[in-house]
């Protein structure tokens, strides 16, 4: 049985494996995808897909044919701010790995798009989906839960106030955490084992036992991902 559980982690880029842990091991292109897939076991579902960060230099159809023997498509989406790519080009990949995964869930990467993403996301149908470390408009999270998709809390909810805001304002029941392990943030290499933390930040930041905050976590993680936790 897992305690903890990583909805979003850049698994290949760590060189460790974690215990009690379930990760869901995203891919930003087409070599990370590639190395993702040779980790695959009981406890490591995965993710293939192009980030918006490399959308401007990565073959979206070697992707394609990926996205169909993965797990879950991502981490996909769009970024206003930082990539290099058009919108409109970011859009028709997200689009089209959207399509090529269909009744996949979607982990979404929306840095500054998250209306947009949304949309796209509600447009196409997709019935299951993941707006990792969210920090987008707090009006926006009622649509999200209404749709049936998740956020996820990333161990940078202990300092990044908009962050807290964020789960102070969301349902529970559309809540998972995430580490984003393999990216450096501040300086720190981000890694699954953060999550203990940041569910003791959580817990008493919400006023909410632990053993009940990771339960209602693992019953999200069953729903999101389609797996059991119990089980596996």
């Amino acid at each position: 049985m897992y305690k903890y559980f990583d909805a979003h982690c850049h698994y290949s880029y760590l060189k460790k494996k974690y215990e009690g842990y379930l990760i869901a091991a995203v891919s930003m292109d087409y070599q990370s995808a590639m190395d993702t897939f040779s980790l695959k076991s009981d406890n490591v579902l995965v993710g293939v897909g192009i980030h918006p960060w490399r959308v401007h230099e990565e073959d979206l159809t070697r992707i394609l044919s990926l996205i169909i023997k993965a797990d879950f498509v991502g981490e996909v989406g769009l970024d206003y701010r930082f990539a290099k790519a058009p919108k409109e080009l970011q859009i028709k990949y997200f689009e089209e790995q959207i399509k090529a995964g269909e009744g996949k869930l979607i982990n979404v990467h929306a840095l500054d798009a998250w209306k947009d993403a949304f949309n796209i996301l509600v447009k196409n149908d997709v019935k299951s989906a993941i707006f990792h470390w969210y920090t987008g408009p707090i009006n926006l999270l009622k649509d999200i839960e209404s749709a049936g998709y998740f956020i996820s809390i990333n161990p940078s909810v202990s300092f990044q106030k908009k962050h807290q805001e964020v789960l102070k304002n969301v349902d529970l029941k559309n809540v998972l955490t995430e580490s984003d392990g393999g990216y450096e943030y501040r300086g720190k290499l981000l890694e699954p084992s953060d999550i203990p933390n940041a569910i003791s930040f959580m817990s008493n930041f919400l006023g909410i036992e632990e053993y009940k905050l990771v339960r209602i976590i693992s019953n999200n993680f069953f729903k999101a991902y389609g797996v059991n936790p119990v089980n596996n």
